[in-house]
């Protein structure tokens, strides 16, 4: 795996239509150096087909990768041409001359400029071999309206393509769409990192992707259940390799221009920057470098505009502009009625808030903490409040104070012990251990390690110990009380649930509020040079619409328990499902929608959690596609209640199943009564129109058990198959509402 600091990235070429329709006038369809009809049919040379992305009034990008294994390790040259017809008689560019290298997997990227707004062009590359021109598939692309333009434009959301053992039978029906979208806006996710997590992909079959480089992979699982994460370059150019052969996504490439952002797969599973959490917390995963190699591969096969392509000739996206440096957020204006601005919510992000090796004793609110956050709230009312509240939280002790430091001699070995099971080697778990119990922490968890200290002293494995006392009444009573991260829904060790996870809202909120007052964490999603960059472009946006890409939704997602008295007492209140996406910002969200909602004519779309969602914010609309392939929100959480239930009654375990799983859909309403639309059993997209007087969001909805076959072959099936649900957004009331 070498130093991504030490290699030369991809070249990209840039080239001016204008200047070449000078230099080439005369040229007909035909490849005049050939001295034939043209270039034969080469899609072999071609493997991943072709692909246009970033469309602007005046410029396209355009992308290859050429494969000849006879080639051996030889730079391959290339021509592209451009044209305003299919058959190539209208060339608008001829350029010979682009050099595809080993050392960037034979990836070519051009930037053409100078071209007309609104206009489709068709284009192809050539590759000459043994005196004979070969020409790839040709590709479509067409660029945006200039910003004085009255027109509608239309685009389709698309998120979450995982290949697994699973098929692209969305895109094959999004092909048959009539009229096309003008470009497709790809939300994130377009690959995922692991050859086979059991946790959400089914691999098997032709469908599956595995590394010829597992020396440089993550190895993950045990034993023949052993899967791998992309870490090397080559782990992640097989991925993207393996993805771009589906005849459906190369079809979809090849007729729309792409604008691509991307969330968490392109590098990692709910990942935060250059940090991972496959091990929670088990072991550190910040990564800079294998971050940079996820990000160079990502820009060598993604269609993505270069902003230091500023003359004509080759240029590189160089190691200085990869992480932490990394400006993939842009913007793009489509005529008078859209602004799109897209964002990036991985990289700059912070940790999640609380972190997946978080001890749950720990004690993160004292009672001094909770009387400021009421003060907060209520100026000169914190103490009465908290006396009102404090029934809600819970007893804790200070273990560096007299008496309580008594019991750390004892206690430190039994959560070492127990960290050690986990997986820590001793000398971690012993460091750990030792700074966990090392100040405020709850006397609840302090009884359950006295309980287990007790068990071994009665088992004759402290020899010589006494057993030590429990804190009883009315010592408990007496205890001042506090949130810790037991109180927030941590209740294991090293685990996301309780971390990114299933996490109490009311607990939670009050957390993300003494945070953000005390600055320990300031939910800095976009980090200080994006926000400042979006701030500008909302303050000068002057489009009929303003359009945010995010990579996560925005929508709150709560599951209510607080009146299912019969699961257990700690089960009863109201939960944030994923804190991963904006809900775990909750400050900074209020900021955004609060922005967005000012401005007016304001919505959002985004991806990421495998669900359809449309959620009216009051003023700000809310977009959530669901995944092209990805294992369907329903299901995940159905595996996960299996997990987080094992401890349960049936009667309990079966009502969890009628609220979460069966019911998921109405659950999820009922705990936000923003939510329009809740679809978490169905994969898709969404096609958006935005006019000048409202932007409607058509839902395309197919079931989760038709991924799992495919229907290229006869891709008309799936008409009776695809469920159709509008919603529209209207310019001036800014609400959303559902049309017939």
């Amino acid at each position: 795996m070498t130093d991504p600091s030490r290699r030369r990235f991809l070249q990209v070429t840039l080239l001016s239509a204008a200047a070449a329709s000078l230099t080439l006038a005369g040229c007909g369809g035909d490849d005049d150096d050939a001295g034939d009809s043209g270039p034969l049919p080469g899609a072999a040379f071609f493997p991943q087909s072709l692909a246009s992305g970033d469309p602007k009034p005046n410029s396209v990008v355009l992308w290859t990768r050429v494969a000849d294994a006879a080639a051996g390790g030889n730079t391959l040259g290339l021509r592209l041409q451009l044209a305003q017809d299919s058959d190539f008689n209208k060339i608008v560019l001829n350029f010979d001359g682009l050099l595809a290298e080993t050392a960037h997997d034979r990836c070519i990227k051009v930037k053409v400029t100078d071209l007309q707004p609104a206009t489709t062009y068709y284009y192809r590359f050539i590759y000459r071999k043994d005196s004979v021109d070969y020409a790839s598939n040709t590709g479509r692309t067409r660029t945006a309206p200039t910003a004085d333009a009255d027109t509608p434009v239309r685009f389709a959301v698309l998120n979450c393509q995982d290949y697994i053992g699973r098929y692209y039978n969305t895109l094959a029906w999004l092909l048959q769409q009539t009229p096309e979208p003008d470009f497709v806006a790809y939300v994130g996710d377009y690959i995922y990192e692991t050859t086979g997590d059991p946790r959400f992909q089914t691999p098997g079959g032709t469908r599956t992707i595995s590394f010829s480089d597992t020396a440089g992979a993550i190895a993950l699982g045990s034993g023949s259940a052993t899967y791998y994460a992309a870490s090397s370059v080559s782990n992640y150019r097989e991925i993207y390799q393996r993805y771009r052969t589906d005849r459906m996504l190369q079809q979809v490439q090849e007729r729309f221009p792409m604008i691509a952002i991307w969330d968490d797969h392109e590098y990692s599973d709910d990942c935060y920057g250059a940090t991972a959490t496959y091990f929670n917390g088990l072991k550190a995963e910040i990564d800079s470098s294998r971050r940079q190699r996820a990000e160079q591969v990502f820009f060598e096969y993604m269609p993505v505009d270069d902003s230091a392509a500023t003359a004509t000739g080759p240029f590189a996206t160089s190691a200085s502009k990869l992480f932490p440096n990394t400006v993939l957020y842009r913007e793009f204006r489509f005529g008078r009625h859209l602004h799109l601005v897209c964002t990036d919510t991985r990289s700059f992000r912070p940790d999640h808030r609380i972190p997946e090796d978080a001890f749950p004793g720990m004690v993160v609110m004292d009672k001094a903490a909770l009387i400021a956050v009421f003060n907060a709230q209520s100026p000169g009312n914190g103490a009465a409040i908290y006396e009102q509240q404090k029934t809600f939280f819970g007893p804790y002790v200070d273990l560096s104070v007299a008496p309580w430091n008594a019991y750390q001699p004892a206690l430190i070995p039994v959560l070492t012990q127990a960290y050690i099971q986990a997986g820590l080697s001793a000398a971690q778990a012993a460091t750990k251990a030792a700074a966990d119990l090392a100040g405020k922490t709850s006397a609840f968890v302090v009884n359950q390690l006295i309980q287990l200290f007790n068990a071994a002293v009665a088992a004759g494995q402290v020899p010589g110990a006494s057993q030590l006392p429990l804190i009883e009444e009315p010592t408990y009573s007496a205890l001042d009380r506090g949130i810790a991260y037991l109180h927030l829904g941590k209740t294991a060790f090293f685990s996301e649930f309780g971390s990114r996870y299933g996490v109490v809202e009311a607990t939670y909120s009050l957390y993300a509020a003494y945070q953000q007052a005390t600055g320990q964490n300031r939910e800095n999603v976009f980090g200080d040079a994006q926000q400042a960059w979006f701030n500008q472009r909302l303050a000068s946006s002057d489009a009929t619409f303003m359009a945010v890409a995010s990579s996560v939704s925005t929508t709150s997602l709560v599951w209510d328990l607080s009146a299912e008295t019969t699961l257990p007492a700690d089960y009863q209140t109201r939960f944030l499902v994923n804190v991963d996406q904006w809900d775990g910002f909750p400050n900074r969200r209020a900021q955004l929608l609060a922005a967005l909602k000012q401005r007016g004519n304001s919505f959002l779309f985004a991806g990421d959690i495998h669900s359809a969602f449309v959620t009216d914010h009051g003023g700000v609309a809310d977009f959530t596609s669901p995944a092209v392939s990805s294992e369907t929100f329903g299901n995940f959480v159905g595996t996960a209640i299996q997990v987080v239930a094992a401890g349960f009654t049936s009667a309990q375990q079966q009502r969890l199943q009628e609220l979460l799983v069966t019911n998921l859909d109405a659950t999820l309403k009922a705990g936000f009564n923003k939510l329009v639309l809740a679809d978490t059993g169905s994969h898709g997209f969404i096609l958006i129109e935005v006019s000048g007087d409202q932007t409607v969001a058509a839902y395309h909805l197919l079931a989760a058990a038709e991924v799992t076959k495919s229907y290229y072959d006869d891709p008309k099936a799936l008409a009776g198959k695809v469920q159709i649900k509008r919603f529209a957004y209207r310019k001036g009331d800014n609400k959303v509402v559902t049309l017939a």
